[in-house]
């Protein structure tokens, strides 16, 4: 009988998630949906927003990927909200997508912040307790008035429920990872990452780096998930024809974007199977995680229903087998191209950068490299949690700025998709917060066990 392996870091005791936290994410949401609510468009805007409310209305197949998930989420605040026009009720929805994003980064910052300043020398229970509303309210809320964000929140648009998703995949991965013998919340994450999926699949460039960080909290269960992830890569690149043929074209600069990346990934696979010495120790888990983010997926099989209905607004017509794979591979887009040389990647770099300092600020880009200043000061499970989101946060950025192929014209466009990486750039901004503070106010305390 194989003995399974304890995993890197162990099971922590006391409750993740306490009143303080939970006081902290209500207070940071409503701060926040209050605003929005203040600033809400009152009617339609431009763009997409007449498509959007009109397929939540009646349902029916919105802007491909179809949004199903969006289309059902609208539909609810519609018939929920009696007053004013569909357009502003829809606006509603996206505020309070909105809104709860902010209010995780607070829950999150003020608990996994809590465990790091716990060896600074603990404040009193009152600093600690001011310290996590503080911090945490101002994590969120500088996420929330972020430029990238502010914008998309106030109207009829599905981005909003797409950060809320993806955001709350990385709260329950970070309360799976400081208690990794509870995998139902690992599990919970895998089904989330598929709804993300459905939504937006510009977000399939954080599953290498969230790959990264399950390796982090277990080194057998992260090998498992980058084998998965190069067999799912492999095949896609042996099977380009069969792909092109269902709209997923691979042409010129994106096949060899394909290629390297399939590189990385079977490397990354071969450094962790050399490292544990095993291959096939815990398969269990990996496969429940596997069938949970295809039942995520599986929501898409909503837009063929949601196409008999004849509604007004049925794109792509996805009640025929050819045209669900047109709307899922939105095929009447241009394909992908990604960048081919240095001085391209520098190109991204730079618009990135000049993004986050004027729309995030660069009192939270320095507050987000705290962390690292305390680094010898943690534990190595918290040394862990945080390499790991700093993987998932570099290889998301990059990946999408790689996918992307910015020029300074279409920046403005585009910046909205830099809220994933400012996410997290605030989660690490709030616990560089308490952190510093922390140290500053309390005594030289004992050099922490790294074993913890």
């Amino acid at each position: 009988m194989d003995v399974p392996q304890s995993p890197a870091n162990p099971v922590e005791p006391c409750r993740f998630f306490q009143p303080v936290d939970w006081a902290a994410c209500g207070l940071t949401s409503l701060v926040a949906l209050m605003v929005y609510l203040f600033t809400l468009a009152p009617e339609v805007t431009l763009e997409y927003s007449g498509i959007y409310a009109t397929s939540a209305m009646y349902p029916g197949p919105s802007v491909p990927p179809g949004h199903p998930l969006w289309v059902i989420y609208g539909w609810l605040f519609i018939h929920l909200i009696p007053c004013s026009n569909v357009a502003w009720r829809m606006g509603v929805g996206a505020a309070t997508a909105g809104a709860l994003t902010c209010g995780l980064i607070a829950l999150l910052v003020s608990s996994v912040g809590r465990r790091m300043i716990e060896y600074a020398g603990p404040p009193a229970p009152k600093q600690q307790t001011a310290f996590r509303l503080v911090c945490g309210a101002a994590a969120g809320l500088g996420f929330g008035f972020d430029g990238c964000v502010w914008s998309q929140v106030v109207l009829a648009d599905p981005w909003p429920l797409s950060l809320l998703l993806f955001a709350l995949t990385i709260v329950l991965l970070a309360r799976w990872f400081f208690a990794p013998d509870q995998r139902r919340y690992l599990y919970l994450a895998a089904f989330i990452y598929g709804l993300v999926l459905t939504e937006s699949q510009c977000l399939i460039t954080a599953a290498l780096g969230l790959a990264g960080l399950l390796a982090m909290g277990d080194r057998n269960l992260g090998r498992n998930m980058l084998l998965g992830m190069a067999i799912i890569l492999w095949t896609a690149y042996l099977a380009q024809n069969q792909l092109g043929q269902l709209g997923w074209h691979m042409i010129g600069s994106s096949e060899g974007f394909l290629e390297a990346l399939i590189a990385i990934v079977s490397v990354a696979w071969v450094f962790l199977f050399i490292q544990t010495r095993e291959c096939f120790t815990a398969w269990k888990p990996a496969c429940l995680c596997a069938l949970l983010w295809l039942a995520g997926l599986s929501i898409c099989l909503l837009l063929p229903i949601l196409s008999m209905t004849t509604p007004p607004v049925n794109w792509a017509y996805p009640r025929r087998v050819e045209w669900l794979f047109y709307t899922l591979s939105r095929g009447q887009y241009e394909s992908v191209f990604a960048i081919t040389s240095l001085s391209q990647l520098a190109t991204q770099g730079a618009i990135y950068a000049k993004c986050a300092l004027n729309d995030f600020g660069g009192f939270y880009l320095i507050a987000a490299a705290l962390p690292l200043c305390h680094w010898h000061k943690l534990t190595l499970t918290q040394r862990g949690w945080l390499a790991g989101i700093l993987v998932v946060w570099g290889v998301t950025s990059l990946l999408m700025l790689i996918g992307l192929n910015l020029d300074w014209q279409s920046a403005e466009y585009a910046k909205p998709l830099f809220a994933v990486s400012h996410w997290i750039l605030a989660v690490l901004a709030g616990c560089g917060l308490m952190l510093t503070g922390a140290f500053w106010i309390s005594p030289p305390a004992a050099k922490p066990d790294s074993s913890g």
